[in-house]
């Protein structure tokens, strides 16, 4: 059914229009019925028309009785069709009155009960109204105040979310969903729900809580124990941190200076905070730092002395390590002298200075033999 007034598509049950307010009219079908009988009685009877000749023959012809029977059996026709519609009134449209009845009824109980403080009664009420038309925003609605009255910010976030599952664009909801998330600090929920919306009319209503992450920094690979990793952030953010994966906005640790590592795995979780309070995403990155060792003495042959004839030195070198060597008091380096063989001793009174180097970039300590060779 259509409004009269504005157009409007009208609820069956409804006696006003929800749009502009105007009552329903009800025309009886009886009423049309009997309206366009009688026209067209009418319209017989005075040949509107049709040439008054034609009206004139057709009446000399046909007899006052037989036009008598004709208007008879029209007149019952109309009857019987009335009786038809009286009967689909009554039957079928009760229960649609009946059914909107209901829906109406859950509404008033849960608003007298709301009236009465009888939060118990108004939340099983609502409830019903939802379940007669789940696609009806109203009693959810009235259930994230009702909620929201009773300091209950769970339920409501779980009612505002089951709207936004209807109605994904509700400006409202999401509103409102966005101001619980900020109140309880819960920046990692508040940030999922604006990923579900970049690309949304409603994106505009993430911008006041936008920070930008920080940036964790980690030496090269293998990480060994002792190395640093920095956390960076834009200018007038602070950092907090943690390194056990839990979440950084609740439990983190503020950031103030490089982290230096211990062996172990990790799981380093990072978000930036505003002057506002509001956190960035959180940022997430897992490591493993091998414990530092450190290498043996590299063994050398022959031992300090002195000698009389030639010798040649040899350095014994472990599996994967390097050694590396001077001559003099300068300690050996990786750029030093590489040992590739037996060192042929120099003559006079020399010192040797070697190291091992492993895969991983550990050093050994220096080991230093001193060589006296006098030919």
């Amino acid at each position: 059914m259509k409004c009269t007034k504005c157009g409007a598509d009208i609820k069956k049950g409804n006696l006003y229009c929800s749009d502009c307010g105007a009552e329903v009219q009800m025309v009886s079908a009886y009423h049309v019925m009997e309206d366009e009988f009688f026209l067209d009685v009418q319209h017989q009877t005075s040949g509107e028309d049709e040439p008054e000749s034609a009206v004139e023959e057709l009446s000399s012809e046909m007899p006052r009785a037989l036009r008598r029977k004709n208007l008879y059996i029209s007149i019952t026709a109309a009857a019987f069709g009335f009786f038809v519609l009286l009967f689909f009134s009554f039957f079928v449209l009760r229960e649609d009155a009946d059914a909107a009845g209901g829906e109406t009824d859950s509404y008033e109980q849960a608003v007298q009960a709301l009236a009465q403080a009888d939060y118990v009664k108004a939340e099983a009420a609502f409830a019903g109204a939802r379940a007669k038309q789940p696609g009806d925003l109203n009693a959810y609605f009235w259930q994230v105040w009702l909620y929201g009255s009773q300091g209950d910010a769970e339920k409501q976030k779980e009612t505002l979310q089951d709207i936004l599952m209807l109605d994904r664009e509700n400006i409202y909801a999401c509103k409102e969903l966005i101001g619980l998330y900020v109140a309880q600090g819960d920046f990692e929920a508040l940030h999922a729900l604006s990923d579900t919306y970049k690309s949304s009319r409603l994106a505009a209503l993430f911008s006041e809580y936008e920070v930008e992450a920080p940036v964790v920094e980690l030496p090269s690979e293998p990480l060994k124990q002792g190395d640093v990793l920095t956390i960076s952030a834009a200018e007038g953010l602070n950092i907090y941190y943690t390194l056990d994966g839990t979440s950084p906005i609740e439990n983190g640790t503020l950031y103030y200076a490089p982290i230096c590592l211990d062996s172990g795995d990790y799981t380093i979780r990072a978000s930036a905070c505003s002057e506002e309070g509001y956190y960035s995403p959180v940022v997430s990155e897992e490591i493993t730092v091998k414990e530092a060792y450190q290498l043996g003495m590299p063994q050398i042959t022959p031992s300090s002395g002195e000698y009389l004839s030639p010798q040649t030195i040899y350095v014994s070198v472990p599996e994967g390590c390097t050694a590396y060597y001077t001559w003099g008091s300068t300690d050996p380096t990786s750029a030093s002298y590489k040992y590739t063989g037996g060192i042929t001793m120099r003559e006079g009174n020399n010192v040797l200075s070697v190291i091992l180097v492993d895969a991983y970039g550990n050093t050994s300590s220096v080991q230093r033999v001193n060589y006296i060779y006098m030919p």
